[in-house]
């Protein structure tokens, strides 16, 4: 009788697996670290030269018109052909960056038969850079598309090779007229406008930036505004783009809606200067006619800025008790019910050496506070939402403010101007009002309470 097979050990998978890693770890140690390095060669480049010395650019597109570019001596860029206008620098600079970047992707023939079977007898599009220095200018042809799309036939006169490029070069070379202008309607800086003016359908409303930077209406009342809704339509004014251009130097500006502007907006510049953008009818789906007052061009607008605008004036209004930011305020007074009370903020370092807030009461008698309980109160102001602007408001008795519930005054900073609000109770309902605002405005009767709840703790 043979005698019994042996059971295998109960850990022989782990001395497989073992013996295995052991093995892979000699393969590696003993070939593959004595292959010599194989490491991709750079691609050739296609030209070489200096960006900041390219003075020209010519771009011809076949079948629409040859644009010509020059560079100023302060650095701008201007289009000369087809037409004389200022040109988008950034559009300029891609086309001399993408000829100093490209790289010859494959060699396809040195010896090329019949250019046209690569779409380059006659280009699809011809890029020549003129640079300083440099006897002959640079000229790229720009062909058909590989058969896979994933590349262009190019070639440049110099040289009978045909090679190829990447398919997104096309988009950076292939561009007309139009996409290299200028198409800034205003030119202006969000940071130098000083006032705002806006009249249309909805009324007539005018904004001002005080000098510590906040935005205040002056007219039709003087009221807060909101300093990111604000900021929010100057953005869109500092970056409103034409889409096209209805007319180059309009002589009548009644076809375009403009002898009668619908709508008007007029900014106050730093320095005394001021830009005014005039919109007219509208010019398709969702845009309309425009200009700037000074200007007889007349372009075509996307609608958002309309949209916005149609708003109308509550669309900027502060609609918070008082937007502020709680790690700004440095100093803060609470009056109520006849008393006082006076609060002050310092900045200690940790045992970590790390700055840490520190509240104290200062008036009327001297005492530590827990500084989460003030930070949270005063967090509570920027979420109490103003439901109703009472904008000729009564005698301050109607809605209980010859005696507020609450009057804080906060302070933001040395040098810096002092801001309050007051929360009044009157018959169940809660109002308020704050510095620089003539209106008085309703409130949510119970995040006034919270309010007021939140202040009395500290």
């Amino acid at each position: 009788m043979s005698p019994p097979a042996r059971a295998l050990p109960v850990f022989w998978k782990t001395y497989v697996v073992v013996a295995v890693c052991a093995a892979l770890v000699a393969y590696v140690f003993l070939v593959e670290r004595k292959r010599p390095d194989t490491a991709e060669a750079p691609k050739e480049k296609v030209f070489t030269f200096d960006k900041p010395k390219v003075k020209a650019l010519e771009l011809a597109p076949v079948g629409s018109p040859l644009v010509r570019l020059a560079r100023e001596d302060a650095g701008a860029w201007r289009m000369t052909a087809p037409l004389a206008v200022a040109a988008d620098p950034g559009e300029a600079e891609a086309v001399v960056s993408g000829l100093e970047s490209l790289e010859v992707q494959e060699v396809v023939t040195e010896t090329p038969g019949k250019l046209g079977e690569y779409g380059l007898d006659p280009p699809k599009t011809t890029v020549t850079a003129m640079v300083d220095g440099q006897a002959q200018p640079l000229k790229l042809m720009l062909g058909e598309k590989t058969p896979d799309g994933a590349a262009v036939y190019a070639k440049v006169p110099a040289r009978p090779r045909v090679f190829t490029v990447p398919a997104y070069t096309e988009a950076t070379f292939s561009k007309k007229a139009f996409d290299f202008r200028d198409r800034d309607v205003l030119h202006v800086k969000r940071d130098d406008v000083q006032t705002l003016e806006v009249q249309g359908p909805e009324g007539t409303y005018a904004l001002a930036r005080s000098g510590s930077g906040e935005w205040g209406f002056t007219r039709p009342l003087k009221t807060r505004a909101g300093r990111w809704s604000v900021d929010g339509l100057l953005g869109t004014l500092e970056g409103l783009r034409m889409e096209s251009v209805a007319a180059e130097d309009a002589k009548e500006l009644k076809p375009f809606g403009l002898d009668k502007p619908a709508r008007t907006v007029t900014l106050g510049l730093t320095g005394g200067g001021t830009k005014t953008l005039q919109v007219g009818s509208g010019a398709g789906a969702k845009s309309y006619h425009a200009r700037e007052a000074r200007s007889g061009l007349v372009a075509v607008v996307p609608g958002a800025l309309i949209e916005d605008l149609a708003k109308g004036m509550g669309e900027l209004r502060a609609k918070r008790l008082l937007d502020i930011s709680t790690y700004e305020v440095d100093a803060l007074t609470l009056e109520s019910g006849g008393g006082r009370r006076a609060y002050a903020r310092s900045t200690i370092r940790d045992k970590d050496g790390v700055d840490v807030y520190k509240w104290k009461r200062t008036e009327p008698d001297p005492k530590d506070i827990e500084t989460n309980k003030v930070q949270d109160a005063l967090f509570q102001v920027g979420a109490v939402e103003i439901a109703e602007f009472l904008d000729k408001p009564a005698p301050p008795a109607t809605y209980g403010c010859d005696q507020p519930a609450l009057k804080a005054t906060l302070r933001t900073g040395p040098g810096k101007p002092e801001s309050w609000f007051e929360v009044c109770r009157k018959d169940g309902a809660a109002y308020g009002r704050r510095s620089g605002d003539d209106a008085v405005f309703k409130l949510d009767a119970k995040k006034a309470d919270e309010l007021l709840g939140a202040f009395k703790s500290i």
